[in-house]
């Protein structure tokens, strides 16, 4: 019976990031995660509350940043620590589309095995393009990841 590659979730855990209030055409970097244990991909889950409707069609942008070890060389040369970040070469994971709906969680599950690996340090900057500020409480938005391996079964 052949072999099969199945991938095997390790760890779940909470990005430390702070989206309340995010404004529309801003952008907020995660505290940096070490990879220790080297995995090479994660998915990843958001929940983002809108606070006014926004524009139909409009998006939450989510991006991938890796660094170096120290951080001293990161994407977008994102600091160590939540903060704000102006995204400009930062490889997008994906957008959450939105509806024109005031007050919803919108979802979005991302798999970062497309752009390789996550390197030694990896976060993520959440760029809120909607046209409106989103929810004004931390506790309406959720983020989360799972690292996996590959494993033959």
């Amino acid at each position: 019976m052949p072999n099969e590659i199945r991938t095997k979730p390790i760890t779940k855990a909470n990005f430390t990031i702070t989206l309340a209030s995010l404004a529309n055409a801003t952008a907020r970097q995660s505290t940096l995660l070490t990879n220790s244990s080297n995995y090479p991909g994660a998915l990843l889950y958001f929940r983002i509350k809108s606070n006014a409707a926004p524009t139909a069609g409009s998006v939450y942008e989510i991006y991938l940043l890796r660094a170096d070890e120290t951080p001293t060389l990161a994407d977008d040369n994102a600091g160590a620590s939540d903060a704000a970040i102006t995204i400009e070469n930062s490889p997008l994971l994906g957008t959450i589309v939105l509806t024109a709906t005031a007050t919803k969680n919108f979802y979005g599950v991302f798999d970062t095995s497309a752009l390789g690996p996550l390197g030694p340090k990896w976060g993520i900057a959440v760029k809120n393009s909607s046209g409106q500020t989103v929810s004004i409480t931390e506790g309406d938005h959720g983020y989360e990841y799972v690292y996996y391996l590959p494993e033959i079964q």
